[in-house]
């Protein structure tokens, strides 16, 4: 599957943009590529691709889930190369002031397992009746995961909950 970055498709160098940024970005990019001032085919598939990230990323839960999706694929595939090249340079120029490698190598493995990166937060209401709040009960929920497999969860309502309370 193919990622298009949307943001450099904008003309934008982060993700880290207000919904303004985008709309400014968007008008010089359709500008600069829309197909009455371009005739080449170029021109006109840029502007579809211009559409679809602006589309994308001027809705705010779509560009949540854009970022989250196209960071789980690309994004960590980017920074590992990154951090790889910059150890591989300190390990050279550590190498050659010492003379010493071995060490090194056996840091650089260390540091390559793997660590957890949390998640984004995920807020749900759920409906009770008087009774069930007054008594309390445990709930079961289905949330869809991002590979689009169900994952149920047990939410403990204690007894005495109040409307829009979180427990």
């Amino acid at each position: 599957m193919i990622f298009k970055d949307y943001y450099k498709i904008l003309g934008l160098e982060t993700n880290r943009v207000n919904i303004d940024e985008i709309k400014v970005a968007f008008r010089e990019q359709a500008k600069k590529y829309h197909p009455d001032v371009n005739s080449d085919r170029f021109s006109e598939e840029r502007f579809k691709d211009i559409n679809e990230a602006y589309r994308i990323l001027s809705n705010n839960a779509q560009k949540r889930k854009y970022d989250r999706i196209w960071y789980s694929h690309v994004g960590k595939k980017i920074e590992r190369q990154k951090s790889q090249n910059e150890r591989e340079t300190k390990t050279d120029f550590l190498g050659i002031l010492f003379g010493e490698k071995s060490n090194i190598k056996k840091d650089i493995i260390e540091s390559k397992k793997k660590i957890p990166v949390k998640g984004e937060n995920i807020e749900t209401s759920i409906d009770i009746s008087i009774e069930e709040a007054y008594y309390g009960l445990d709930k079961k929920i289905s949330l869809r995961t991002v590979e689009g497999k169900m994952k149920t969860f047990s939410i403990k309502i204690p007894a005495g909950i109040r409307n829009r309370r979180k427990s």
